[in-house]
């Protein structure tokens, strides 16, 4: 029976400790960079915002163009549109 008990609790140190282990080392992963020759997730986010028909191409070529033309003109900013 001791030798049961004994098991037991060695299996909850190892647990707790490999617990303590997974937590204390993750990774905490930054977002990927802003592709510079893309268009800005900024503009993309405020694309799907504006819920732009998809059947008119030229309505949604309009808005990027616009949109595009705002951060250039904030000197190439990628912050928010």
């Amino acid at each position: 029976m001791a030798n049961m008990r004994s098991r037991l609790r060695a299996s909850n140190v190892l647990m707790r400790v490999d617990r303590a282990l997974r937590l204390s080392h993750k990774r905490f992963y930054l977002p990927p960079p802003e592709n510079p020759h893309g268009v800005p997730s900024s503009v993309m986010r405020a694309l799907q915002l504006a819920q732009l028909p998809t059947a008119d191409k030229d309505l949604y070529t309009q808005k990027l163009t616009q949109l595009m033309g705002v951060i250039k003109q904030n000197g190439e900013d990628y912050g928010q549109v």
